[in-house]
């Protein structure tokens, strides 16, 4: 058990970094050779900020090293496979041959300076890819050829339509048994509602699901250009040799050619007007309209996000890389294109306006704070303002990062992405500004308090008194798995309460709360590879002792029936009294958030020597600390403390004392006539609900239902075709019956099946199944 004590004393961020005792990887063989990419000061027109998005083992990593190599970043190509990749330097990455957080990098490519970051593609990971995509203003989506846009491809496609990314989409592993690419586009148009523009295709059209040799792959079609472009894979295995060459009219690729590039002036038509006129120019010949005309049309479609551009590609036989490299350069927006955020002035003499995206902490140099400069230029032994914390700051030295290498740089310029060393307070989603920003006319920062991160969650976050303007911050979805953790002996509770403060300082997802009735520290993660990563960190990385229990899946609580309850509030704090009276009823609502509510202003006139009259000077403040105080009951309830839903509070009377009354004793009243009213109305568990998407062999597809609709409790949705011999089923299915799923499926599928899950929502439960759940939650 960590003792509350240890979790309090000395642990702010700024001093986590001496417990965190391996540095970040460096990674000798890969060094950057070109000279392309700079530092972070090249003119915002020639910059390209950029995701790579996608479901899990789509080629993300693959297609990034290859990008790498072509660009004359590194000597020789990474693989996944041989655990030797530029992008996944974590061991757990190398270990499981996945994408675990995501990491940035920067190079040149024909005059562009593009900064690259490379995104998990598992669902557990998703707030990776979602403060990724907040301050990008492009993405490469990466869509399977064989099995087409799958679950997670979705999730990460609507991520970047919400804070409206311009994509690409690269249809990889062209060279896979199975490959079909006119259904791969269907896919895109259908299941991702995209409006596709073909950019290039194979020469040789090869029947559904056929495989293309090496021969087939070397020689594409490229619509925009009405060129082949071929890939001398027998002279340079690298892939790095391309050539181009005109397609001669009369011939059956010229005559191919002219197809796709009518199909792509017709799918442009639609959303773009200048491209007609360029049609009719042409006496309606699709093939002579001027290729720089179709090349602008496209640009424009895709950085008003009406279409996209989709290429095609096999990135480990090191075929289509350099055109889709083209396709970011010619295609996607630069920050000088994109519209600023609402507040954010732009020009030369701009303040700085940043945001920070993500915080990693090494052990040499401490926090590691990732930024996007939307405004003005970040320089070294810059004086800052955190707005959203509204405490100073000052900019130490700023980096760039090469995947698990940091180089250092001068300036980070308005709309590029870099890394600042020295930001003491600073976490994921805060805004900060230059000292002179005029927002801050007249604020006055506050001196920011030394406490942990655990210190905070057992005590409660330290009042943020935010200053100036703040940009939009980071939607960070609720944590659904949890175990708990315990250091193994009285020695380890200090360097795992500081690893655990550490960990939380980069992972936004990660949850650690103290069950005070129970006495344990419970850690919450988004799933259980999320928090079988976290176990590992935590042993292997940064080399603390500790114990896990079971995994386990979190719940939420709801009044089961109406109730009302009133508590007089009476103590003597520092000598002085403070009394307060509150009253509130609760009952159940069918909205899934809270509503809380007042009653008419008479009716909150109670005992007491005044009344909160409509027009009373102490009303706002009153029932501003009532509302803190009834949300602060709702954040855990009385049944095994998981937090309360779908609950109407209404406050019926409060009872003001002249002289006596404070806003902390109305918040403590509040919450105590909340927690007495639910505690009364006796709260029922909801149980959460994944909807998941299940790949297997048809002849294993019997096994699979039977195990989902019985054993599972599943309710099967849908039973779809995936690719040749192979059956997608659609379900839904109580997340506590998912655990050890995966080992089940191997043994139903012989290894061949493959399964994603997403959290939809909280459903009802039996009373037996609650009794089951409360009985192991606290032993008896």
């Amino acid at each position: 058990m960590l003792r509350a004590g240890v979790l309090g004393r000395g642990l702010a961020p700024h001093r986590l970094a001496r417990y965190n005792r391996l540095p970040l990887h460096r990674l000798a063989p890969h060094r950057r050779y070109s000279s392309q990419a700079g530092d972070a000061a090249a003119e915002p027109a020639n910059v390209r900020n950029i995701g790579i998005i996608a479901h899990i083992d789509a080629g993300k990593t693959t297609t990034t090293e290859r990008m790498l190599h072509y660009a004359g970043f590194t000597r020789r190509m990474g693989s996944v496979d041989a655990g030797d990749t530029v992008m996944d330097f974590l061991p757990a990455e190398r270990e499981r041959g996945i994408t675990i957080q995501s990491a940035a990098i920067t190079f040149g490519w024909k005059g562009a300076q593009i900064h690259v970051i490379d995104t998990p593609g598992h669902v557990d990971f998703t707030v990776e890819v979602e403060r990724a995509v907040r301050v990008l203003d492009g993405a490469v989506a990466i869509v399977d050829a064989v099995a087409g846009v799958q679950a997670q491809t979705q999730t990460v496609w609507r991520q970047a339509a919400r804070y409206g990314v311009p994509r690409v989409v690269f249809i990889n592993k062209m060279d896979r048994a199975g490959a079909d690419w006119p259904r791969a586009v269907a896919d895109v148009e259908r299941r991702l509602r995209a409006r596709a523009l073909v950019l290039v295709e194979p020469e040789i059209e090869k029947p559904a699901a056929a495989q293309y040799s090496n021969a087939e792959l070397r020689c594409w079609l490229d619509a925009v250009s009405m060129e082949r472009v071929a890939f001398d894979l027998a002279a340079d295995a690298s892939g790095a040799t391309v050539t181009r060459h005109a397609l001669a009219p009369g011939t059956p690729a010229y005559a191919r050619a002219a197809a796709a590039r009518a199909r792509l002036v017709d799918a442009l038509a639609a959303v773009d007007a200048p491209i007609v006129d360029a049609f009719l120019a042409a006496d309606g010949d699709a093939a002579r309209v001027p290729a720089a005309d179709v090349r602008a049309a496209v640009r424009r479609a895709t950085c008003a996000s009406q279409a996209c551009p989709v290429l095609l590609g096999a990135a480990a036989r090191n075929v289509g890389v350099q055109p889709l490299l083209d396709a970011v350069v010619d295609y996607l927006p630069s920050p000088a294109e994109v519209q600023p955020p609402a507040g954010v002035a732009t020009g030369d003499s701009a303040a700085l306006v940043a945001f920070a995206f993500k915080v990693l902490v090494d052990a040499q140099r401490g926090p590691m704070v990732f930024v996007r400069v939307y405004a003005g230029a970040l320089e070294p032994r810059m004086a800052l303002v955190n707005a959203s914390q509204g405490v100073g700051e000052r900019a130490a030295r700023l980096l760039q990062m090469y995947g698990g290498e940091p180089q250092p740089i001068a300036r980070i310029g308005a709309g590029h992405i870099g890394v600042v060393l020295g930001l003491r307070h600073t976490r994921t989603g805060d805004t900060l500004l230059g000292a002179r920003h005029a927002s801050l006319a007249g604020a006055r920062p506050a001196a920011a308090r030394e406490r942990s991160v655990l210190h905070e969650l057992r005590e409660g976050p330290a009042a943020a008194a935010p200053v100036g303007l703040r940009l939009h911050g980071i939607r960070v979805p609720a944590p659904v798995f949890f175990c708990a953790v315990e250091p193994e002996t009285p020695s380890d509770e200090r360097p795992v309460a500081a690893a655990l403060a550490a960990l939380l300082l980069e992972d936004p997802s990660l949850h650690v709360t103290h069950d005070r009735e129970t006495g344990q520290t419970l850690l919450s993660g988004m799933g259980e590879l999320h928090l079988d990563v976290v176990r590992d960190r935590l042993r292997r990385d940064l080399r603390v002792n500790a114990a896990f229990g079971p995994m386990r899946v979190t719940y939420r609580e709801m009044a089961a029936r109406p109730a009302a309850a009133a508590h007089d509030y009476a103590r003597e704090i520092v000598g002085r009294p403070a009394r307060a009276g509150v009253g509130v009823a609760v009952e159940p609502c069918d909205v899934d958030e809270n509503v809380v509510e007042f009653a008419e202003p008479r009716a909150l006139a109670a005992a007491g020597n005044a009344a909160l009259a409509a027009d009373a000077p102490q009303r706002a403040e009153v029932l501003a600390a009532v509302g803190d105080g009834v949300r602060s009951a709702l954040l855990g309830g009385p049944l095994l403390g998981f937090p309360v839903v779908r609950t109407r509070v209404r406050v019926t009377s409060v009872a003001y004392y002249d002289g006596e009354s404070t806003a902390a004793a109305f918040r403590a009243c509040a919450r105590q006539a909340v927690l007495q009213a639910l505690a009364t109305a006796r709260t029922a568990l909801l149980e959460p609900l994944a909807r998941i998407a299940v790949e297997c062999p048809a002849a294993g597809v019997g096994a699979v239902l039977a195990d989902l609709s019985g054993a599972r409790s599943g309710r099967v949705l849908a039973l779809d075709d995936a690719d040749a011999g192979a059956k997608l089923v659609s379900a839904e299915v109580p997340l506590s019956a998912m655990l050890g799923y995966s080992s089940r499926l191997r043994s139903l599928t012989a290894g061949a099946g493959s399964f994603s899950l997403q959290v939809v929502g909280f459903g009802p439960m039996t009373q037996q199944q609650q009794d089951q759940v409360v009985k192991e939650s606290r032993g008896y």
